[in-house]
């Protein structure tokens, strides 16, 4: 099984880094391949750009994120390591979500009615868990209407049928003994993925 561990936080020594350190230790002492993606390191470039010569029906040809998009075809499990600000991902990972995941890559109409509400998922059998961290309290974490957005409007949409997340919620409250706790409980979750 190939995993890609697609990671995005600007500060390499933040708390969002450890999990992300943890998951991978966790899946290569298992000896797992991983693929691991910092969008910040690899200086993504997270502007779509539309226009007459840049269609959004041609994202699936753009050579510029073709390596991407191989990345994410080799994988069998996707990993999404990140910080909720503002009740979503950061706009690095929205770029890449907007540029990469494509229609005719990870969805498509093209076998569908012209009423057809939803596409043909093209990636039933690829597993998505996302580890997020955020400031807001257990209740906005678990109702979070960003979380639900990310599930069903993105990854169900799009056809990923295995999508999981877990969340650390309050994040600058906790001590330093919660935050180990909670790298630890990511070990285990990750020696299960």
């Amino acid at each position: 099984m190939q995993y890609l561990i697609i990671y995005s936080h600007s500060n390499p020594d933040s708390f969002t880094s450890a999990v992300s350190r943890a998951i991978e230790e966790t899946l290569v002492s298992r000896s797992i391949a991983v693929d691991r993606l910092d969008l910040y390191a690899e200086k993504f470039d997270p502007v779509l750009l539309v226009d007459s010569a840049h269609r959004r029906r041609d994202l699936h040809l753009d050579s510029t994120t073709a390596g991407y998009r191989e990345r994410i075809q080799r994988a069998d499990h996707l990993i999404f390591v990140y910080p909720v600000w503002w009740h979503g991902m950061p706009a690095i990972l929205k770029g890449f979500v907007d540029r990469v995941i494509a229609s005719e890559f990870v969805y498509s109409f093209k076998k569908k009615s012209k009423r057809s509400l939803f596409p043909e998922g093209l990636m039933p059998h690829k597993k998505v868990t996302c580890f997020y961290t955020l400031d807001a309290p257990f209740l906005v974490a678990l109702l979070d209407p960003g979380w639900l957005a990310i599930k069903y409007g993105l990854f169900r949409y799009c056809g990923f049928r295995h999508v999981r997340r877990f969340f650390r919620s309050g994040l600058k409250h906790t001590t330093q003994e919660e935050r180990e706790q909670w790298l630890a409980q990511c070990r285990r979750i990750a020696s299960r993925l």
